[in-house]
């Protein structure tokens, strides 16, 4: 038997599974990014059950404790949070009108009037205020993205149709693979050949070690910077006596943001200007509120970077940022918003792979 034959046959088990997966990609895709969530969700609570392991000597009746209490965890921080995203969400699709355009327009052009020169100023009001026609076309094409985005009951996570269904699912795939964890490693070692056997087991170990790290620190930063945008849009509301509805729901968005590098921290932003300048005001609008709105989210960059970046989670991938730039553009033009997300850890798999490769070539 030739090595050919060889590798096809020891390599039957997930090859055969990878040519349907392409040949019927639309019906696959649900339940493969589903196997991916509960991929990530068993590396995430590896080292909790491994951990509790040690306890009571007993892997599988961890992984079920692990789990539960994940689950009862989840349920009851659900139980709060949907209600208060509901509600919000609906309000806030209520808010986004079309003629909440000409409110944008006169306030943008109120502020534009008290900073700049008069001539900069009257040559922006001929060009851009003035444009109805232009600027209604671009807001209604906003606004029928961001409703919607709103009114979406079910989303690409959710493409099975039940978000309830899809959550069952994705847990007992995580179930499967904690209890089979070492299974799995060993069934995709066997594969490998013995001369490549413990250059691969360092890849995977370094991989996990690696994606968990990002994924923890990610977790840990999103919610860090959900909390302070938060807190902050809260005691500058209480100083000011601004008025800035959807707080809750403009720092959730703003954790969900972080998640993508560089474009996270201005796309967390942007919403609590908007819905400040389109929401009636007791205070007067000027330019010192939206100066402010900006410095609260600088502040919370500032705690996000030189604290929880830092001293919470740890090492980082290691990419120069103009890298990082270049791979998130990449990932937006290829995947949209899964590609942004899911581009990084992708690219320091990757460069496991490439710095084994390159080790084991010098050796």
């Amino acid at each position: 038997m030739n090595n050919l034959s060889l590798f096809l046959l020891r390599n039957t088990w997930w090859l055969i599974p990878l040519v349907i997966i392409f040949s019927f990609w639309e019906q696959s895709f649900p339940i493969l990014l589903m196997l991916v969530f509960a991929f990530l969700g068993t590396i995430i609570l590896s080292p909790l059950v491994d951990k509790i392991e040690k306890l009571i000597k007993n892997y599988k009746i961890s992984v079920m404790l692990v789990v539960s209490s994940s689950i009862v965890s989840l349920i009851l921080l659900f139980s709060f949070l949907i209600p208060l995203i509901s509600n919000q969400l609906k309000s806030l699709q209520t808010s986004f009108t079309v003629s909440k355009l000409s409110d944008l327009q006169d306030k943008i052009s109120l502020i534009s009037e008290k900073i700049l020169p008069s001539y900069l100023y009257n040559y922006l009001n001929e060009s851009f205020f003035q444009s109805d026609s232009y600027f209604s076309d671009l807001w209604e094409i906003a606004l029928s993205h961001i409703n919607s985005f709103l009114s979406g009951a079910s989303t690409i996570v959710f493409a099975l149709g039940s978000a309830f269904l899809t959550f069952l699912i994705i847990i007992v795939f995580m179930i499967i693979f904690l209890i089979e964890r070492k299974k799995f490693i060993n069934l995709f070692l066997y594969t490998i050949p013995i001369k490549y056997y413990a250059s691969a087991k360092r890849i995977m170990d370094k991989i996990s070690i690696q994606i968990y790290s990002y994924i923890r620190g990610q977790l840990i930063a999103a919610t860090s910077v959900a909390i302070t945008s938060i807190f902050g849009l809260t005691i500058f509301q209480l100083i000011t006596g601004v008025t800035i509805p959807y707080t809750f729901l403009i720092g959730l968005g703003a954790g969900l943001f972080n998640l993508i590098p560089f474009v996270g921290p201005i796309a967390g932003m942007l919403p609590a200007i908007i819905i400040y300048l389109i929401t009636e005001q007791v205070v007067p609008v000027h330019i010192i509120y939206v100066l402010l709105i900006i410095a609260v989210f600088g502040v919370v960059q500032l705690v996000d970077n030189f604290i929880v970046t830092p001293y919470i989670m740890g090492g980082s991938i290691g990419f120069h940022p103009i890298l990082v730039i270049i791979l998130v553009l990449f990932g937006a033009s290829v995947g949209g918003i899964l590609g942004m997300l899911f581009i990084i850890p992708s690219a320091a798999i990757l460069k496991v792979f490439m710095v084994e490769i390159t080790e084991n070539i010098e050796k």
